[in-house]
């Protein structure tokens, strides 16, 4: 991706920042409205893990189950996108779709079972399950991507490093091209606004909001897949 010319790097930007803002949205969803845990951010889920085994009472179920689904998602999707990619086939616009199915699948469960208001718990865990393994799949598929400070989904590494780029201390020759703390600031800004989004969606109840969500990942997947100058060539990057 390092090699790929400026308008093509921007393009594939503006996609992920788009699917950053889904990321946000599905763990603010799962937090604030399915129970307290993530499905994106998975250090979230391992401290819940810790709390429990030193305070009596706390909650360890549904964080159990959301860090179980993130790993068995991200195992399913390294066996497709690395068996794909050796095959020299294109994987990144599949799998984007399928995330989306995955996340829309959520939405239906909780809207076909509880309407808009709140699932049962056999329900919430079906739906943060499907979530966290949505989310599990899309980080190793952003691993395999390759596109550097835009991993989607967490943002600690890529924060220190914007500080680091905007702090002074550094040569003229030593400062990144601005296109880099573009992207690490898309990244921060557009989880922030992912969280927001997914909070206000949450209005609707969590079943619209999962349906919103993935139309707007599904939108984002078409866009993707359709519009030629919205893709980068094939040469310049690792995104097939």
């Amino acid at each position: 991706m390092n090699g790929a010319p400026a308008p093509p790097r921007l393009r594939i930007a503006v996609v992920l920042f788009a699917l950053t803002v889904t990321a946000g949205a599905v763990d603010a969803i799962t937090f604030l409205g399915l129970g307290h845990a993530f499905a994106a951010l998975t250090t979230g889920n391992v401290l819940f893990l810790g709390f429990g085994v030193t305070r009596a009472g706390t909650p360890v179920a549904r964080p159990a189950e959301a860090l179980v689904a993130f790993v068995l998602g991200a195992v399913a999707a390294h066996t497709v996108v690395t068996r794909l990619g050796r095959r020299g086939g294109r994987w990144f616009v599949p799998a984007l779709a399928l995330e989306t199915a995955t996340v829309l699948l959520a939405g239906l469960v909780v809207v076909l079972t509880s309407g808009q208001g709140a699932p049962t718990e056999l329900v919430t865990a079906i739906a943060v399950v499907l979530l966290a393994a949505a989310m599990g799949w899309r980080n190793r598929v952003m691993v395999q991507a390759s596109i550097p400070d835009m991993p989607t989904t967490v943002l600690q590494i890529t924060l220190v490093k914007l500080l680091a780029g905007l702090l002074p201390g550094r040569t003229a020759e030593a400062r990144e091209p601005a296109l880099t703390r573009v992207r690490r600031l898309g990244t921060v800004l557009g989880v922030f606004v992912g969280g927001v989004a997914g909070a206000l969606l949450l209005r609707l109840g969590p079943g619209p909001a999962l349906l919103c969500v993935a139309g707007l990942s599904g939108l984002v997947t078409t866009l993707y897949a359709r519009a030629r100058r919205l893709r980068p060539a094939p040469e310049s990057t690792r995104v097939r």
